[in-house]
């Protein structure tokens, strides 16, 4: 809750990762409030109001997972909507063809974006989701500490200065 405040203030892709990897312990401790309270919220040195706080913050998101079928895989409506204005954004941009810096990054991206898609099986994700599923995959496999290769990092390097720049338009215009 903490740390999902700060990063939505300051970096909405940040953010995004972030609250995906909640709803990823939220399922690893099987939606279970005191599960989440003993391996999560106990971790935090705070006061007990923020530990409060904490909990029924938890306890919310397990709701929205549980009304929104969420239980096994997906992302929140809420985290859904940020990224379909971050795609909308990003279609806007490119089809404005103003803003040449933003073009050239996501032209560099472009073929990673599709390989990506092409091994995902998400076809339907668009560019903008793919990107965020990818970097927070690589995330994933960063913290399993499993074997990278460079052109693998070199790919996602693109990416993420695609997501990096669209995230710095997004806080401009949203914030």
């Amino acid at each position: 809750m903490i740390i999902a405040e700060q990063k939505r203030k300051e970096n909405i892709a940040e953010y995004l990762l972030y609250m995906y990897q909640v709803e990823d312990m939220i399922r690893a401790n099987k939606l279970d409030l005191d599960s989440i309270e003993q391996t999560l919220i106990s971790k935090f040195d705070v006061p007990y109001g923020v530990k409060r706080d904490m909990r029924e913050w938890y306890k919310t998101l397990i709701g929205m997972m549980h009304d929104e079928g969420k239980e096994t895989a997906g992302h929140l409506a809420i985290l859904e909507n940020i990224s379909d204005q971050m795609q909308e954004m990003h279609h806007e941009i490119l089809k404005q063809g103003i803003d040449k810096a933003y073009k050239e990054v996501y032209e560099k991206a472009k073929a990673n974006i599709e390989a990506l898609r092409m091994r995902s099986g998400h076809s339907k994700d668009n560019d903008i989701q793919m990107a965020l599923n990818g970097l927070y995959g690589l995330l994933i496999l960063k913290l399993k500490k499993r074997a990278i290769t460079e052109d693998t990092l070199s790919a996602f390097e693109t990416i993420r200065e695609v997501i990096a720049e669209l995230s710095s338009r997004y806080m401009e215009g949203y914030s």
